[in-house]
């Protein structure tokens, strides 16, 4: 007996499986750009007059974070013996420059520990293809930043990591061997 798999009859779903984890990752993203943002420009409090501009215009954290001049403010807090990556960031409107200015960043994550897998790339950014692991980065960021600096980074962002193990199950007798 053949099986044929009819593709228009079995598929009643209104998204697909793509779109249903884009959605949801979108959600996240919604949820937790608030705190990220205050967090931010709590950090930069240099900077009251760019919070207010964003604010007025109803710039997302995307926006506000796309030529990658406030995440190499934020990496410049971190006092880094030897070379910051993120001293070398320029102000500008050129796709290039301000996609380089991101991977300084990204390099100040990588030498202060944040996680490979939680850090993000840098079309994630600029090109808006997964604004979440943004917020990802940054949670990860506030983290390794509060450990290395704590008088520029007071506190860190997101849950708080659970540093208790849960105790590891003993395996039965008769499983064991």
């Amino acid at each position: 007996m053949e099986y044929t798999y009819n593709q228009q009859s079995n598929q009643q779903a209104s998204t697909n499986l793509d779109q249903d984890l884009k959605n949801s990752r979108n959600e996240k993203f919604t949820r937790g750009e608030v705190e990220a943002r205050e967090w931010i420009f709590e950090v930069l409090t240099i900077l009251p007059s760019v919070a207010q501009e964003h604010k007025q215009h109803g710039s997302d954290l995307i926006d506000i974070l796309k030529d990658g001049k406030i995440l190499c403010q934020l990496g410049n807090l971190l006092n880094l013996p030897g070379t910051n990556p993120c001293s070398k960031y320029k102000n500008s409107k050129m796709p290039f420059v301000q996609m380089e200015n991101i991977s300084f960043f990204l390099k100040a994550c990588e030498m202060i520990g944040v996680p490979h897998d939680e850090i993000f790339q840098t079309v994630d950014l600029f090109e808006r293809k997964d604004p979440y692991q943004v917020i990802v980065t940054l949670i990860s960021f506030s983290r390794k930043a509060h450990v290395n600096n704590p008088k520029n980074f007071p506190k860190p962002v997101g849950p708080k990591i659970v540093k208790i193990k849960p105790p590891v199950p003993v395996k039965p007798v008769n499983l064991r061997k």
